[in-house]
């Protein structure tokens, strides 16, 4: 057992009984998961503690349905100096848990984050260019800094990070399903604007606020956690829900684009083009 706390958010989806049994087969368990689940959802939460007997396992109630005023209730009734933050549909590798741990222990003004595994189905257009084309297009979102793994681009949009095995990287942002922090580094406050269930682009706001504290974000890729879901795909059917998403991350993308004094019209550029793609694919 390490001297860790780790937070899962959760509307009691099939798919945390998959991510507790991860964290239970792990080589080393953190001191307690704490499961914040709001009090609406409380009937859906199936959790028999007998299949996770290396685990202390506590079930937190919110009186609000958000991903990151969960997240933070979790936070402020955990126990432990190093904590957490982790999706309900994350799995992670057996020494994920520790490895993060290991890098961040002596680190101070520091969070980190594990390598996803299984985000190699990426569009094209979100990879390295390998034609003008696509550099322009990479040009248009983010200036004369082009593609840029790890970081956040002029118009607000988040590239991915590098695909490497082995090291750290300094990044802008890290993907919120998974990151470990010092618990005094952490922001104990709803900074999250808007009042959505699934709170879109939080993580990029979250890393933005954190550097501006000066928190250092660091990829370590030699922890390793993958996806149980595989995103969102647009498809015909889920159309109207599919818009009224997109909808939203707008909404949060041009309220951090506006905060950090990035670039609208570049935001809106992609916006423009996102939209296209799904105009193509439909016609298609």
């Amino acid at each position: 057992m390490i001297p860790v706390s780790i937070v899962i958010p959760t509307l009691g989806n099939d798919s945390l009984k998959f991510c507790l049994s991860r964290i239970n087969s792990s080589v080393y368990v953190p001191q307690e998961v704490l499961v914040v689940i709001p009090i609406s959802n409380l009937k859906n939460l199936k959790v028999e503690y007998s299949e996770y007997k290396n685990l202390r396992i506590k079930i937190v109630s919110s009186p609000k349905k958000n991903q990151v005023y969960q997240r933070i209730i979790g936070f402020k009734k955990s126990k432990s100096k190093i904590l957490m933050q982790l999706d309900d549909d994350i799995l992670v590798e057996k020494n994920c848990i520790y490895n993060l741990f290991k890098f961040l222990k002596n680190k101070k003004q520091v969070a980190v984050a594990p390598k996803y595994v299984n985000r190699n189905r990426l569009s094209i257009i979100y990879k390295k260019p390998q034609n003008k084309f696509l550099k322009f297009y990479h040009w248009l979102i983010n200036s004369s800094d082009g593609y840029s793994p790890g970081k956040v681009a002029v118009s607000g949009f988040n590239y991915a990070e590098e695909n490497k095995s082995k090291g750290s990287s300094l990044h802008q942002w890290l993907s919120g399903g998974a990151v470990m922090h010092h618990k005094k580094n952490l922001i104990l406050k709803n900074y999250y604007p808007y009042k959505f269930t699934k709170c879109f682009c939080e993580d990029i706001l979250h890393s933005l606020i954190l550097r501006q504290k000066g928190i250092k974000l660091f990829k370590y890729f030699d922890a390793k956690v993958s996806e149980k879901s595989q995103g969102n795909i647009v498809i015909k059917s889920d159309m109207l829900k599919s818009l009224k998403n997109l909808y939203s991350e707008y909404l949060i993308r041009k309220f951090i684009v506006e905060k950090f004094e990035l670039s609208k019209t570049r935001m809106n550029i992609y916006y423009l083009i996102f939209l296209l793609r799904i105009l193509i694919r439909i016609i298609r």
